[in-house]
């Protein structure tokens, strides 16, 4: 049985451009699957399973187009580009929720050219189950390429098309074959992935050498895990300061001091749950600030504990009661003036799961979000915080980077270096 949360249900490319009998990219049989996705991204959602949406972007001047479609996209009005911008869009239904990723493809496979690899596997999951369109196309290379990389790949039969009944039935049964496993949106509503066989785990169990190699790269430990035996409370006030009370695996004490914003009772469910795997819920949200010209908003800000100022993204804690996009606005709106642009569809894309801030110190987590953005009028910060809004061209973030000598964040030196590249 798998895990829920060791799976992610990617969906390939249900978007109008492969759906609408207009475009001269359309599917047969793509638009029949809809109600079948609807239904697969329901469960994914009810059961706790990640969920990913995989897409296509031409631009509109061809240049990225495959060559053998090339004639077909052009003369067809340029489908799956900003020159025909419904096309883009994803059926009713099928809309990203809050937190959900959105990953933008160049090729056939969801894995070749984009991070979805790495976005996976930095949330410990090992399992995807693949629907969308086409299957003998983008469906059967995201399933070759998921078991190359060590992945349990499932396909959803009745959520994936292909242009007739034939092809869909002998790709199927070709990747069956070579150990995709197969099921329907209503067997996941329904069991979940209760009869998904965890092939990797099975080959490891086999396999020691396998098992070390796998448990390296899915982040799992090769060593028994300290039990927290009690915690301490030695402080409180704005920062609460704890002594962690831990026995070893060899049964030996060890005492670890840990501070926090978080009081007694929060502090202990916080890092039970941690213990226990759980999903983290995000303390602070920093926001990457994207212009639409391409320049990214950063501030100086004069932080208390350096004495100085300081270079760093917006950011803050969440709220009690606000979720994200709230949390983000509010920021935004405080510390720079800005809004999340509302002529695009989707303004906010929040990296996979909170990072946190300093693992030596506390649990405090950030939730790490790219917006774009726009200004809407005057910054509006407390009287003691001192924030000073600028913004990078592309151009000119490198040689920023190179002759800062101001202190700077570490998470907007890394996203700058990032950034930077591009």
């Amino acid at each position: 049985m798998i895990d829920p949360v060791r799976a992610a249900l990617i969906l390939i490319d249900m978007q109008e451009g492969f759906i609408d009998t207009a475009s001269p990219l359309c599917i047969a049989g793509a638009a029949a699957t809809v109600p079948a996705c609807a239904r697969a991204l329901k469960a994914a959602r009810d059961r706790g399973i990640a969920v990913c949406h995989v897409r296509r972007e031409y631009a509109a001047d061809g240049s990225d187009v495959e060559a053998v479609r090339y004639r077909t996209w052009a003369e067809g009005g340029r489908p799956l580009s900003t020159a025909w911008p419904q096309s883009l869009a994803c059926p009713t239904g099928l809309e990203p929720e809050d937190g959900e990723a959105v990953i933008f493809k160049p090729s056939f496979s969801a894995f070749f050219g984009t991070d979805l690899h790495e976005r996976l596997r930095a949330r410990g999951i090992d399992t995807v189950v693949l629907a969308g369109t086409t299957t003998p196309n983008c469906v059967r290379s995201t399933a070759y390429d998921g078991m190359a990389l060590g992945y349990n790949v499932v396909v959803l039969t009745d959520a994936t098309s292909s242009r007739t009944d034939a092809v869909q039935e002998a790709n199927l049964e070709d990747m069956a074959y070579v150990g995709a496993q197969l099921l329907t949106s209503d067997g996941l509503a329904d069991q979940g992935l209760a009869n998904v066989r965890d092939v990797e785990a099975e080959a490891a169990e086999d396999a020691p050498a396998r098992r070390r190699t796998v448990a390296a790269a899915l982040g799992e430990p090769l060593h028994a895990t300290p039990t927290l035996a009690s915690i301490e409370t030695v402080s409180t006030g704005w920062i609460n300061k704890y002594h962690l009370h831990y026995t070893l695996p060899d049964g030996s004490p060890y005492v670890y001091e840990g501070v926090s914003r978080k009081k007694p009772e929060a502090y202990g469910h916080a890092l039970t749950a941690l213990g226990e795997r759980k999903a983290p819920v995000p303390d602070a949200v920093c926001m990457v600030p994207l212009m639409s010209d391409g320049s990214v908003l950063l501030i100086r800000e004069f932080r208390y504990p350096l004495n100085s100022w300081c270079i760093s993204l917006p950011a803050g804690l969440i709220d009690p009661g606000e979720n994200l996009r709230e949390a983000v606005a509010r920021e935004l709106a405080e510390e720079t003036g800005l809004r999340l642009r509302t002529d695009v569809d989707e303004p906010l894309r929040p990296l996979p799961q909170p990072g946190f801030s300093s693992t030596g110190l506390a649990e405090e987590n950030v939730q790490v979000v790219f917006a774009q953005v726009e200004q809407a009028g005057p910054a509006t910060p407390e009287p003691d915080e001192l924030i000073e809004p600028f913004t990078l061209p592309p151009s000119e973030i490198r040689p920023f980077l190179d002759a800062n000598t101001t202190p700077i964040g570490t998470r907007c030196q890394l996203i700058l270096e990032m950034l930077a590249e591009k």
